[in-house]
This record gives C-alpha cells, structure tokens and sequence, in this order.
C-alpha cells in the first residue's frame, strides 16, 4: 500500500469572467483514492458551474464560466488508507470593464481646451478607443489619448467647431468590451455681422427700428439697454431676434427717448456688444437742417453765378442780399427752436 503523491499540480491563474477554468494534477498511491476539492474551505459539489473528473491518475476541476465570486483559493485533498496528501492553487478573476462615473455633456469655446474623462473599474488587459460619430480617433498633435490608473482620458488643447460631436469610448478586455457615450459641443462666441451706425436720427412720433446682425454658437441670449438700463419687451420696445438679425422697435419716439442704446449678446464661449447714439428729432428741428443746407446751396450758388439769383418768387435785388436773408433766416429759426 502507498499513500497519494501528487506528481503534477496547477500553476496560479489569471482568467477573465466568462472564461473556463481548469485545475488539473496527477497522483499515485494505492486504491481506493478519494480526491475531494475545496474553496475557501468549503468542499465544492460536481454541480451547476463546477464539473469534477477523474481519468486514470489525472484529476481535475472544470469551472465552466467564471465569476467574480469564483476568485479565491482552490485546495484539492487526496487522501486513501494509509495516507494524506494537499496542495493549493490562487484563481484571480479579472471582471470586464464598467464605466463607473456618471458621463455629462461637456462643452467649449473654439480655441479653447476640451478634456472628456471616463473612469473605469477595471483597467487590466483593458485597452480603450475612441470614436467621434462613429469614426475612430487617432493620437495626434491636436488629439491626446491617455488611460492611466482606470482614467481614460481625450484631451484637444485647442477645440474647433469641427470637434462637435458624438463621441463613444469603448474600453475592452478578453472578458467583454463596454462603451459609454459623451456629448462634446466646441462653440463660436458671439460676434456682430452688421454693426448698428455710431449715430442715428429718428423722427419724433414714429417708431426707430434698430438692428444688427449676430453669428455664433447657440443658444444666443439677447439683451438691450438704454443708458445701461436694460429694456423689456412691451409697449414701448418691441424686441426680437429671428435669422441672426436682433431688433429692438422704439415705439412713438419721444425726444427723450435720446441717448446710447446697447446691445449685447452673450452665448457660453462668451459675450460682445454695439452701441448707437440716437437722437430723437421734431419736425422743426428736420426743417432747421433743411435750412442750413439751403443756405449753403444757395451762397455756393450766388459765388459761381452773380446774375442767377431769382429764386421762385424773389425778395432780394442781389445775390448778396439774398445770402443775407437766407442766414437772418436761418438766425431767426435757430432763435425759434431755442426758446
């Protein structure tokens, strides 16, 4: 009679979930032999995942799909009637990888960075890609690609509009692939297309539309003001924006109306603004600059021609005298508007 001698044993594994697992060892000793295996010190049974075999000397222990509860420490006992014998053997599990943070939308200004950063639970035998709406990204001076410490990380230190898009990191091992989705927007700050005038008149009692034309990423925020006082929509002011135009309507303008009008529009990426100075004018007033124009169209005319001075009905008998009347005219117009 010989006691039980294990001539070959398993080495330590490292396998994926939803590998197979095999320990297998061979033994001599005399019959009858009993092979009983053990994890953790619990005597497994030739059941559900755990298949047990035995062909001639050689043992062995089938674990047909692994878990990660299947990690821990495997013991096989040999044993007859004269003798005893053991021996151990380490089963590491490696999961498939989880993305474990949360994923939001991120955005940027053009120009400036844009990082996206997925975290996962496992990070061994695990190789990450990246895809933008649905092509694959390569490393490249304008695109950083990086996976340290279970961090997978894309980093462009310089955004562009073209970086807009869907992206989709997809981290994989032998065990199983998994991806999660980012939503990345590089966005154009604001800026004016058609700039309102440095100076603007309206006429008193009608309405003054003013107008500029704006491109930029959306969402576009709007907002005017009125000697730094910001106006609503309502009666007063008729505020819109539609096909990049925003317009502000001064209804029924009022000489006090007068003053710089502002518009400033802002968007994620940043903010710009115009202004116009607007001066509200009565009907006098248009009359008065009606007059200076004459005037000099008339004192023009008068220095080029001595003898064409009759104008409509004249009340002059030279062309000084009738540059005279035409300033004490004026002088009498300027008085009017002044009292």
């Amino acid at each position: 009679m010989y006691p039980p001698v294990f001539v070959s044993k398993p080495d330590p594994m490292t396998l994926y979930v939803g590998k197979q697992a095999v320990f297998q060892c061979s033994l001599t000793g005399s019959s009858p032999m009993e092979v009983v295996w053990h994890k953790d010190n619990i005597t497994i049974s030739s059941e559900g995942n755990y298949v047990m075999k035995c062909e001639k000397n050689k043992y062995s222990l089938h674990i047909k799909s692994l878990e990660l509860t299947d990690q821990g420490v495997y013991l096989c006992k040999a044993s007859n009637s004269v003798g005893v014998a053991t021996f151990s053997v380490e089963l590491k599990v490696i999961d498939k990888p989880r993305f474990v943070t949360v994923i939001e939308p991120v955005s940027a200004a053009v120009n400036d960075p844009l990082r996206l950063e997925c975290h996962v639970n496992e990070d061994t035998g695990v190789a990450v890609t990246w895809t933008r709406d649905g092509k694959k990204v390569h490393q490249s001076m304008e695109c950083k690609l990086s996976f340290e410490d279970k961090v997978a990380v894309l980093e462009i230190p310089k955004s562009k509009l073209k970086d807009s898009g869907k992206y989709v990191c997809t981290a994989a091992n032998e065990a199983a692939d998994t991806n999660t989705v980012l939503l990345s927007y590089a966005f154009f700050p604001p800026a004016f297309v058609k700039k309102m005038e440095s100076k603007l008149t309206w006429k008193q009692g009608i309405a003054a539309r003013l107008q500029c034309t704006i491109k930029g990423s959306p969402e576009l925020h709007i907002h005017w003001f009125w000697n730094e006082r910001e106006l609503n929509n309502g009666d007063k002011y008729k505020i819109s924006f539609k096909s990049g135009v925003a317009t502000v309507e001064i209804m029924n303008l009022l000489v006090t109306d007068s003053g710089r009008y502002t518009c400033e529009v802002s968007n994620n990426a940043g903010s710009e603004s115009c202004s116009t100075l607007l001066s509200g004018k009565t009907s006098a007033h248009l009359l008065l600059k009606f007059l200076k124009t004459f005037v000099l169209a008339v004192c023009v005319y008068t220095e080029n021609t001595l003898y064409s001075y009759i104008l409509g009905n004249a009340l002059c008998y030279s062309p000084k005298m009738l540059c005279v009347q035409c300033y004490l005219l004026l002088d009498f117009a300027q008085w009017f508007l002044s009292v």
